[in-house]
């Protein structure tokens, strides 16, 4: 395994296990001071306002159910997962991108998926 397949792998479980411990101050801790995350319902800009959106989506009960796929380089994540938000299954597709260690810039979009 690759260095920075490992470091990937380490981050997202980590990322996961803060979620599930719901302790978005850590979570927030892991961007870059002037960090930006970005949705197309939302941007937030720095920690405080980082942190306030993962209150906002833990209200939502999230629950990551498989990572569909997984794209890295030393500074990118690209990923796709299935998740359930607020009880409906969504396809989660985004990008981290990193500096110095930290998550500088984070985009994701929701896909709900819909009966056929």
């Amino acid at each position: 395994m690759s260095a920075a397949k490992r470091v990937t792998e380490e981050f997202l479980e980590q990322q996961v296990s803060l979620l599930g411990a719901g302790d978005t101050a850590g979570l927030a801790e892991r961007y870059a001071p002037d960090a930006m995350y970005v949705r197309f319902d939302r941007i937030a800009v720095g920690r405080e306002q980082i942190k306030k959106l993962f209150d906002d989506y833990l209200k939502q009960q999230p629950n990551i159910s498989a990572m569909d796929a997984l794209q890295t380089t030393d500074d990118v994540i690209f990923y796709q997962a299935a998740e359930t938000l607020d009880g409906s299954l969504a396809t989660a597709v985004g990008t981290l991108v990193f500096r110095d260690g930290l998550v500088w810039r984070q985009t994701v979009s929701y896909v709900t998926h819909r009966p056929v």
